[in-house]
């Protein structure tokens, strides 16, 4: 390390002040000024003369002896400040959990790789979204949290290849560099290379579970282009791969800023409203058609927006999904309905959306939630379309039967709007099947209509499943579904979904609820 003490300025003011002494020695030698001083001294011997001068002697010695120390010291701090600011500048530049570059070295780089860019030689930024990281974080802690992290980082830097630059942006999101292909086919390998990585399962102190991806990828084959221009092409593809699915990788394509700046904006503010509880559980009556009394509700999800209103799932429930929030707000209502003081034996239902499947966390964080808030395992419901497990059966098979080892109740909703196949009813050991309120709606006219629902009852009845039906407006409605045999009904005749259940029927004589 070159240090200022050993530089010119250093030497040559001690060439002067040596130089100056020698001056000195040798007008004093001249002008005989020891002999004066030793005169003096005798003939004023009373003033103690000389022992003065002997201590003014030993001075120059010691005051060398502590300039010398003083000068050791210095430069012992000034080597401890200049690693201190080394140390600054790489932090500065550098993700302090995983060491790899951050965002702003990150941007750095790609602007210079930008400034170089060619159709002969192009650049590809990859924008990495690590799936279920708070799934992770919630179920293994977030010391599991951080291992995911960094294994992240050094499967990108193994897969990424020697040539490429990873960096991390901050969250789960990271960035990777290629500069070095050069042909569409070779990136599309090294892309696979890197999604691929993600399917070998991730291993903590406390269990391993498989997390996948999202990557979004922009080739840039010209100047011209900031490095934020670059990111924000590579999050819009990030965002197209979500909509395809959890895990995979999509190429950028023109026209995606807009839908992405939409949806990104939607997601900031669904993330916004998880974390305020303004994604609120609403509930509906779940009525028993014998007893005539209400048994449980169905747990709805509606976003309260910052003036008041309400947004129905319709609206958000799909974006949940792209994003990767639904399963934040599945355990979200889960744990607020779960937690009221409920009569005893109510039970609950709740959606599960076919995306959650995918999530391996997904059966032990239910267990987790329903242990905090002291729900009975035994009276929850769990309702799934076909949709989420014909594209997965063996997946499918393992989810099912870990709920119902919790003791969770299966119930298939929506029957008779999917594939209806009645190999999966009987494969899948469902409690509850759930006809879908399409079939109501017209049922007192509708021949075809009441022959379905008669025959869907008695099938599942001879299957050891109990029929539920949406869409009861009507006492005729009831009544009808009284006479096929249905178990239990859910409509507006029982109530709308509200915040605050309904505990009580309105009179039959009244008509329809409000």
């Amino acid at each position: 390390m070159h240090l200022p003490f050993t530089s010119s300025p250093t030497t040559r003011d001690a060439a002067i002040i040596f130089g100056l002494a020698l001056v000195l020695l040798a007008v004093f030698i001249g002008a005989e000024a020891f002999e004066y001083v030793v005169d003096f001294s005798h003939r004023h011997e009373h003033l103690e003369i000389d022992e003065g001068l002997t201590v003014l002697m030993v001075m120059p010695i010691a005051m060398g002896i502590f300039a010398w120390r003083r000068l050791a010291e210095a430069r012992t701090e000034l080597a401890r400040r200049i690693e201190a600011e080394e140390k600054a500048h790489a932090l500065a530049r550098h993700d302090p959990l995983t060491g790899l570059p951050n965002r702003r070295h990150a941007e750095h780089e790609i602007g210079r790789a930008l400034e170089k860019a060619t159709p002969d030689a192009p650049v590809a930024v990859l924008l990495v979204d690590v799936n279920r990281f708070k799934s992770i974080n919630d179920l293994y802690g977030h010391a599991a949290g951080d291992r995911l992290l960094l294994d992240t980082g050094e499967r990108l830097r193994e897969t990424g290849g020697p040539d490429a630059l990873v960096a991390r942006l901050g969250g789960d999101e990271f960035v990777v560099l290629l500069q070095g292909p050069t042909r569409q086919d070779e990136l599309i390998h090294r892309v696979e290379t890197i999604s691929e990585s993600f399917a070998r399962p991730f291993v903590f102190d406390h269990g391993s579970s498989l997390v996948g991806a999202s990557i979004g990828v922009t080739l840039v084959d010209r100047p011209g282009l900031t490095p934020e221009q670059v990111l924000a092409r590579a999050d819009a593809a990030m965002y197209r791969c979500k909509g395809k699915g959890l895990n995979g990788f999509a190429f950028f394509e023109e026209g995606m800023e807009f839908a992405a700046f939409r949806r990104a904006q939607i997601e900031r503010d669904l993330r916004q409203a998880l974390a305020e509880e303004r994604i609120e559980p609403f509930f509906q009556p779940l009525v028993s058609l014998t007893e005539g009394c209400i048994n449980g509700y169905e747990v709805l999800a509606r976003w309260r927006l910052q003036d008041g209103t309400l947004r129905l799932p319709d609206e958000f429930i799909p974006i949940a999904e792209d994003c990767g929030l639904i399963g934040e707000i599945y355990f979200a209502m889960l744990r607020r309905a779960a937690a009221r003081p409920w009569p005893p034996a109510t039970r609950l239902a709740i959606n599960l959306s076919p995306i959650q499947f995918e999530d391996d966390t997904l059966v032990e964080r239910t267990r987790q939630v329903l242990e905090e808030t002291g729900f009975p395992p035994g009276q929850l419901d769990i309702e799934i379309t076909e949709s989420a497990f014909v594209s997965n059966l063996e997946r499918a098979r393992i989810v099912i039967a870990q709920f119902k080892e919790l003791g969770i109740q299966m119930a298939l909703d929506d029957f008779g709007t999917g594939y209806s196949s009645l190999r999966h009813l009987s494969e899948f050991h469902f409690d509850k099947l759930k006809i879908d309120r399409s079939f109501i709606t017209d049922l007192a006219d509708n021949p075809a209509s009441q022959t379905i629902v008669r025959t869907i009852t008695a099938m599942a009845h001879n299957l050891g499943l109990r029929v539920t039906v949406e869409g009861v407006e009507s006492i005729e409605n009831e009544a009808d579904l009284l006479g096929f045999g249905c178990d239990v009904g859910q409509g507006y005749l029982y109530g709308h979904p509200a915040p605050q259940p309904e505990t009580r029927l309105l009179p039959r004589s009244t008509g329809q609820a409000a």
